[in-house]
């Protein structure tokens, strides 16, 4: 019993401590209150205007007129916050079970039907009902789990469908034991995008050997499985070796009649994972180097005659620009000494 009083007596010291701190709340606001009263008379009586008044106090006019009148007859009680409860509730509405259940029952045959698709079939129905107490039944089943949210029923039904898999049947994944010896090993590809002015954008085809640098290109207004395929011909076409492999991205040119191609001239063809354009990294590079010398100077806006400007470039890149890489030769002065250095060596095996 003396646990329960010292118990008893702590509640009450709590909540007589509790009342004293928010009386003495209200005595501050009470006295902030009435020091504006204060400044705004003696700003009146300055003759200020009363937007200034308003900026310099942060009261409106209607409130510094309601609590004057409070102040004046009830004293400073009349400043003391007052509670800001409305004065007239909306009152509950209650539905009834019948009522409930069809609600239920609707929402359970077509889980996407929100509030107005089920009011409208209760009011064919012959049920008078709004469509907010309709909404208020939907979030009272969702609240208590008798029915999906619709947000919820989506949601579960998008993850329960397996995403469709683009078909590759004859690209594959690049083997970690794949390397590069010698030229055609393996020449990366890829597509780039150039606005050359307003309105005309083309697609530019790259392909560049990694053991040379040797690089083609081409140009078309489009980017399609059947350009791509025209460009792999060209590529086998102008390559001054055999090639062995490419590496692609996974965009959609380099599927359907681009891996039948490759598929039929027996190269091999490789698909890089998603989101890792850095294993293509000497094309992206070779990319750069065609926006940074080629299309910064002025090109004309026809496909066939930019395709000879192109091929003017090319023929430089290829046979006299150094490159870093190379030890300062070009493509084909690199290739030549490759094919030097080779020659001597199957003499001494032979």
């Amino acid at each position: 019993m003396k646990l329960t009083t010292i118990g008893r007596k702590l509640w009450k010291g709590a909540r007589k401590a509790e009342q004293l701190r928010a009386a003495g709340a209200d005595n501050l606001t009470v006295q902030a209150r009435l020091q504006k009263l204060k400044l705004v008379e003696a700003l009146k009586k300055r003759g200020v205007p009363w937007p200034e008044i308003q900026a310099l106090v942060g009261i409106s006019r209607a409130t510094y007129y309601r609590w004057k009148r409070r102040l004046k007859n009830e004293g400073l009680k009349g400043l003391k916050p007052r509670s800001r409860r409305p004065r007239r509730l909306r009152q509950k509405v209650h539905w009834t079970p019948e009522l409930l259940i069809r609600v239920e029952a609707l929402r359970k045959q077509n889980p996407t039907w929100g509030r107005w698709p089920i009011w409208l079939a209760l009011r064919k129905q012959g049920v008078t009902i709004s469509e907010r107490t309709v909404g208020r039944i939907l979030a009272y089943l969702e609240r208590w789990g008798r029915v999906e949210s619709v947000a919820a029923f989506l949601a579960r039904s998008r993850r329960g469908k397996a995403k469709r898999k683009t078909l590759r049947p004859y690209a594959q994944r690049k083997p970690k034991t794949y390397t590069v010896h010698s030229p055609g090993d393996l020449i990366q590809v890829d597509t780039l995008t150039v606005t050359l002015g307003p309105g005309e954008v083309i697609k530019h085809f790259s392909a560049v050997d990694l053991a040379t640098r040797f690089s083609v290109a081409e140009v078309h207004t489009r980017a399609t499985a059947n350009l791509a395929a025209g460009f792999l011909a060209h590529l086998v076409a102008r390559a001054p070796f055999p090639v062995k492999a490419l590496q692609v991205d996974g965009g959609s040119e380099f599927m359907a009649e681009f891996e039948e191609t490759c598929q039929r001239l027996g190269i091999r063809l490789f698909v890089l994972p998603p989101k890792r354009p850095k294993l293509n990294g000497h094309v992206e590079r070779m990319q750069r180097t065609f926006r940074d010398e080629f299309y910064t100077r002025p090109l004309p806006s026809r496909i066939p005659e930019l395709q000879r400007e192109l091929n003017a470039y090319l023929d430089h890149y290829n046979r006299e620009r150094p490159h870093r890489a190379l030890g300062g030769l070009a493509p084909l002065e690199y290739l030549a000494r490759m094919q030097e250095e080779s020659v001597p060596r199957e003499s001494q095996m032979c």
